[in-house]
């Protein structure tokens, strides 16, 4: 996470696109095939889901220029509770010093990661070559790739609750959706998961249907087939990546379009 971050803060002053949410966006969208499809800047922030979204977002709002492009693609979790994080997750980030720095974490904090970051912390377990697991996970422009290459494992099932989704909330807690260069995009779902709870997805999608968000496409059309994902909820394979990310570099053109036209009428 603390690398994603880096390689923002690098780039803080060139026009970019930043994908933003958790594992979805790690594993889901491709930053290098939209960069090269668009030749703009693409970083890929997404990571663990566990370290919330609110944590770091004034530091990456703070490296934004007004032409930069924002894709907003948070999991289910964040529908029904924006400030949801896990605990231990987060607090292991909250271990980086640099992190620290980033975000302006009180003085405490940093004494408690330089005294943690000391502790020595051994594993006898060896390397398993099939595990993507790793440090070394991400590509030049912060993408998981890691996986790619491996036999699949197979989806995990899993359980969401979207009962009490609240819009405005949501836009409050989110400060990119409000920005006029953000898209939004529907994290990938399994079809078992999308049909089990079709009634409090199609409520989501009449509450979309409606408001001005930016929406690039509907629940439905980003619902996967089980043998599409890696392993885990959200962990697309990469083949699957690549084709879900060649339709939003279609998305981002027509955006980038229609805002240059914008700009243009205005002078």
């Amino acid at each position: 996470m603390v690398d994603k971050l880096e390689l923002l803060q690098k780039n803080k002053a060139k026009q970019k696109i930043l994908l933003i949410g958790g594992s979805s966006v790690g594993w889901g969208l491709s930053a290098e095939q939209i960069q090269n499809a668009t030749s703009i800047t693409t970083i890929n922030l997404g990571h663990h889901a566990g370290f919330g979204l609110l944590d770091y977002q004034d530091f990456v709002i703070s490296c934004l220029t007004l032409n930069d492009i924002v894709i907003f693609s948070p999991e289910w979790d964040f529908y029904n509770n924006p400030d949801f994080f896990d605990t231990a997750t987060l607090n292991d980030l909250h271990k980086n010093m640099t992190y620290l720095t980033f975000t302006n974490k009180s003085l405490f904090t940093k004494v408690k990661s330089v005294f943690l970051r000391n502790i020595s912390f051994s594993s006898n377990k060896v390397q398993d070559q099939n595990n993507p697991y790793i440090y070394n996970c991400l590509n030049k422009n912060g993408d998981v790739v890691s996986h790619c290459g491996i036999k699949p494992k197979g989806p995990k099932q899993y359980q969401i609750a979207i009962s009490h989704f609240d819009l405005k909330l949501w836009i409050s807690k989110f400060k990119y959706i409000s920005k006029a260069n953000c898209i939004l995009l529907m994290p990938p779902t399994q079809k078992s998961i999308y049909e089990k709870n079709k009634l409090s997805f199609d409520s989501l999608q009449l509450i979309f249907n409606k408001c001005n968000l930016n929406y690039v496409d509907r629940i439905i059309d980003n619902t996967y087939e089980e043998i599409d994902f890696f392993d885990a909820e959200y962990h697309l394979k990469c083949e699957i990546k690549a084709q879900r990310t060649a339709k939003i570099i279609e998305h981002i053109k027509s955006f980038n379009t229609t805002n240059q036209n914008a700009k243009a009428g205005l002078r």
